[in-house]
């Protein structure tokens, strides 16, 4: 018998692992579960492993007991240790999880590796009745099985079969004692409302289990579906989607599509945030935009066959620093806000058309700071000046991020707007010892 459950957990972490290319950060939290992922993949597969990865909530003893044996029974193992703790205690399940989460893909992003978790079948069951307790959909049901790029080895096992094995090979781990809790919902879940389920009706949670299975069949259908509908990402934490490709569906498909497409900028839809952008995709012209809540946006931009819809999630709010700079045009910071400058060794003649390189000599007094409305710029064939707005309007610059856009001044009169245009004022000769050029970059989160 014990061989046969060494030789499940080997085969049940191999095939996963299969299909997964690429290193791998293990979220270790110090439970039974996520214990015997530790050892499993110390003992058939470490090379795989970029680092190990625990957080300690701060919320106790326990969270920091665990911490410090995951970190010493890891680093026993050979394995390169994460640790992190929180800064404040969260209030809730759902805070623990977002800080957990973030944490998890911050080291994920540094080892460009993918997360894998000790999530068991009956981890699926729980959240699979959490989520239709608060009324979610096909999308949410699909819970743990949902197409995603964490992985999830022990899916297909029970806690119990986790249980014996580690019970055999004797694998250290802690009991959280929120897990006995019923303070926390999952915990009434876990010890009140699944038993009783399964009492009044054998065979519940296999039920629930098939609803999952069908539920994440449907979103590998829907995503497949976004796929074909010629998505792109401009940078991170965006998304474009041609207009006619949500737009020539009806509203019912369009709920469908708003949901997948903004799940892929890891935002979850609220029913209002749905209603409004089944609302905005048709009702809205070039420039529009809604914010959702949490900070999401959609906007619509470009034109004719080329106007598309951008997906932002919640961005970190980032303007220019102190609102403006002033100084010598060779001092200014290589940071300013959301704005990167980078001063350029060597040019080329691309640069000198380049709208996102500029050059002035190296001692001009120069103030950098937000576009106001009134600003005007003389460009070749405009000498007398023409508003900002306008050129804004002709490069497809959403109204969005209007308000926080840079412009270069030099004796109070602009001389460049990064990426949009350069007036007669600024020198552009290649060659010219006296000219510093400088590249302005938008950071995008």
């Amino acid at each position: 018998m014990t061989d046969d459950h060494s030789l499940l957990i080997r085969a049940t972490l191999q095939r996963a692992l299969a299909e997964v290319p690429g290193p791998l950060v293990l979220a270790i939290s110090g439970g039974c579960d996520s214990m015997a992922l530790l050892h499993a993949v110390a003992r058939w597969a470490p090379d795989r492993v970029a680092a190990v990865a625990t957080f300690d909530h701060a919320s106790g003893q326990y969270a920091t007991d665990a911490a410090s044996l995951v970190a010493a029974e890891a680093r026993r193992l050979g394995f390169t240790v994460v640790r992190e703790r929180a800064r404040v205690t969260g209030a809730s399940e759902a805070a623990w999880r977002t800080v957990r989460w973030q944490f998890l893909h911050r080291v994920a992003r540094a080892h460009r590796a993918r997360v894998v978790t000790g999530h068991t079948r009956d981890d699926q069951v729980e959240t699979i009745v959490m989520r239709l307790l608060r009324g979610a959909g096909a999308r949410g049901l699909a819970a743990l099985a949902a197409p995603s790029s964490i992985v999830r080895p022990w899916l297909t096992l029970s806690r119990r079969e986790i249980n014996d094995w580690v019970a055999h090979e004797q694998l250290p781990y802690l009991d959280d004692p929120s897990n006995a809790s019923l303070h926390y919902t999952r915990g009434r879940v876990r010890h009140d409302l699944l038993p009783m389920l399964e009492g009044v009706h054998a065979g519940f949670d296999m039920e629930m289990l098939t609803v999952g299975a069908r539920a994440a069949a449907w979103r590998r259908d829907v995503d497949q579906f976004v796929d074909s509908l010629g998505v792109w990402s401009p940078y991170a934490g965006a998304l474009r989607v041609p207009v006619v490709g949500i737009a020539s569906t009806n509203a019912a498909g369009r709920a469908v599509l708003w949901a997948a497409l903004f799940a892929r900028v890891r935002v979850a839809l609220d029913a209002c945030g749905t209603t409004a952008l089944v609302r905005f995709t048709n009702g809205s012209r070039r420039g529009a935009y809604v914010t959702l809540a949490g900070g999401a946006v959609a906007m619509r931009n470009g034109a004719g066959e080329r106007e598309w819809f951008e997906l932002r999630g919640p961005a970190r709010e980032r303007s220019l620093t102190d609102r403006s700079w002033q100084g010598a045009w060779r001092a200014i910071p290589r940071q300013l806000g959301a704005w990167r400058w980078r001063r350029l060794a060597a040019m080329s003649a691309l640069d000198t058309l380049d709208p996102w390189c500029c050059a002035l000599p190296e001692h001009e007094h120069v103030r950098i700071r937000p576009w106001n409305a009134g600003d005007r710029i003389r460009t070749p064939g405009a000498e007398a000046g023409r508003r900002v707005t306008r050129y804004f309007s002709e490069a497809h610059i959403p109204a969005l991020d209007r308000p926080t856009w840079p412009v270069v001044l030099v004796a109070n009169e602009v001389v460049w707007i990064p990426g949009i245009c350069r007036s007669v004022a600024a020198p552009h000769w290649p060659g010219r010892p006296d000219l510093i050029w400088y590249r302005c970059e938008r950071e995008y989160d």
